[in-house]
């Protein structure tokens, strides 16, 4: 029979690690935290870089939206110029135009009609009154309908 003592010395034996196990042991924790670390590093360089790509993408937007804003300001100005008074005389003028003296200038009067107080014509009568509609458009529909299948009217 084996002794207390040479069963506990197998059983710790058995238990007690060789060198080269605790060595493999540290190694394969050591690969494991820098695996983890390189893995979260990966994914927040990927994601700092895609953020860069969106605010130089916002920033190419802005400025040109800005030069949008200004070609549009430009253009605004451009047709106001246009439309000034002293330009639109002047191309009335080179087209030929002259101003209307008031002896070439023919009115027409027309019944009920009054001029009012520096204004335009305005109504003295009233237009005349149409008669109300009470034909919904079912009962249109349905006459209609039956005019043109000939079932009478």
């Amino acid at each position: 029979m084996m002794s207390f003592r040479s069963r506990y010395d197998d059983v710790t034996r058995a238990f007690r690690q060789a060198p080269w196990r605790v060595q493999t042991q540290f190694i394969a924790t050591f690969a494991t935290i820098a695996v983890v670390i390189v893995a979260l590093g990966g994914m927040y360089l990927a994601e700092a870089s895609r953020t860069a790509t969106a605010g130089r993408d916002v920033q190419s937007l802005q400025i040109q939206k800005a030069e949008l804003e200004m070609s549009i300001n430009r253009l605004n100005a451009s047709i106001a110029q246009m439309k000034s008074v002293s330009r639109l005389e002047n191309r009335v003028r080179e087209m030929g135009f002259v101003a209307a003296q008031s002896t070439q200038v023919e009115f027409i009067v027309v019944d009920g009609y009054r001029k009012g107080q520096g204004q335009t014509a305005t109504p003295v009568a009233s237009a005349p009154e149409t008669p109300d509609y009470n034909e919904t458009l079912g009962m249109w529909l349905a006459r209609t309908l039956s005019t043109m299948i000939g079932l009478g009217g």
